[in-house]
């Protein structure tokens, strides 16, 4: 009987658990819109293309409350609005009432509790695990999103997007217009693109990869990775190490917490500069490539294997001399290891430095 009695309830509290399949669902001509504005409190974010001319707002909750009135309280504190307001389609994803002082929340926090901002908590947190904003729009489309807590990704737009979130990764790919992405709680990715890219955080690394336009990449929190970029990239990090591979602008990268390495198939037509105090440069030159090299280090020896007029100096701690006829100024600078400048066709092959 005992038995029996177990398995009746463990069976209701499995019912009760809801991972609910019924979501909120909204939608709306785009007409003459030309641009996404969502704000939401909490909540991953995912916006990608379509060939209609609507917009197509879906959120769904996903968590274990004990109880379905629960559930439904926690809804009928929720409010999704998705009107056009001139040029613009504004969806904004709010609770009301379910916010709770900080302090109440303290022990689900040091158990991975993110439902917060502005020392407050939502109170259904303690149950909702995830809510998911799944946007489409039309591909020629502007975007301007904004979350307090959670991953943000955009893909395939033709148009400007910016997004921001103090609580989650941002993911960008297949954006043909410029992208800005700030965000103090995640990672940055970016796949390819037609436009500028200025992105920056606190809290992770950043991996750009095929980007045409000028490139500005930021963090604190992690190394840098860029490959195969077009226009001009300056890298900052203090947190990691810096790799850019098969560049073809101008490169301006700066690090404390890592070596440096470099890759640059194209001819820049304006200085590079690439310094650490926390690791070695190593640099690959294609063979057109011609610059004039000023390198120095007081943490170790400069090396090179391309033939340059100043043969006394080349496993010295400094070497200052043309490369392939000298050209634009290739600056590097390193307090905290040697620097190598190289044949991009050599036996030696650049990797990731993280």
């Amino acid at each position: 009987m005992l038995r029996l009695l177990t398995v009746a309830l463990a069976s209701a509290l499995l019912l009760l658990a809801v991972d609910p399949d019924d979501h909120v669902h909204k939608s709306v001509p785009a007409s003459s819109a030309t641009r996404l504005v969502l704000n939401t409190d909490v909540g991953s974010i995912h916006v990608d293309s379509s060939t209609g001319g609507t917009v197509e707002v879906d959120v769904t909750f996903h968590g274990s409350p004990l109880s379905r009135s629960e559930y439904d309280r926690m809804r009928r504190d929720y409010t999704l609005d998705v009107a056009q307001q001139g040029p613009d389609i504004r969806v904004t994803g709010a609770f009301h009432k379910g916010w709770v002082p900080l302090i109440d929340f303290l022990p689900l926090i040091f158990g991975g509790q993110t439902m917060c901002h502005d020392w407050k908590c939502l109170e259904y947190g303690r149950w909702l695990r995830e809510i998911e904003y799944r946007v489409t729009v039309p591909e020629k489309f502007n975007a301007d999103i904004e979350t307090w807590s959670g991953p943000i990704a955009v893909s395939n737009l033709h148009g400007e997007v910016d997004a921001r979130t103090s609580g989650g990764p941002l993911n960008f790919e297949g954006i043909d217009g410029p992208v800005r992405g700030r965000t103090s709680g995640g990672g940055i990715t970016l796949v390819g693109g037609k436009g500028t890219a200025d992105v920056r955080t606190s809290g992770g690394p950043i991996w750009i990869k095929k980007v045409a336009g000028d490139v500005e990449a930021s963090t604190s929190g992690g190394g840098i990775s860029i490959e195969g970029n077009v226009g001009r990239v300056r890298a900052r990090t203090s947190g990691g190490p810096i790799w850019i591979k098969e560049a073809s602008g101008a490169i301006d990268a700066s690090t404390s917490g890592g070596g440096v390495s470099a890759s640059l198939i194209g001819q820049p037509k304006e200085e590079c500069r690439l310094s650490t105090s926390g690791g070695g440069i190593d640099v690959a030159l294609g063979s057109k490539v011609h610059v004039d090299l000023d390198a120095t280090t007081s943490g170790g020896r400069v090396w090179t294997d391309f033939a340059v007029p100043y043969r006394d100096e080349r496993h010295s701690s400094e070497l200052h001399a043309p490369v392939n006829g000298g050209g634009p100024r290739l600056y590097l600078h390193t307090s905290g290891g040697g620097i190598t400048v190289r044949r991009a066709d050599g036996s030696r092959n650049l990797g990731p430095v993280f």
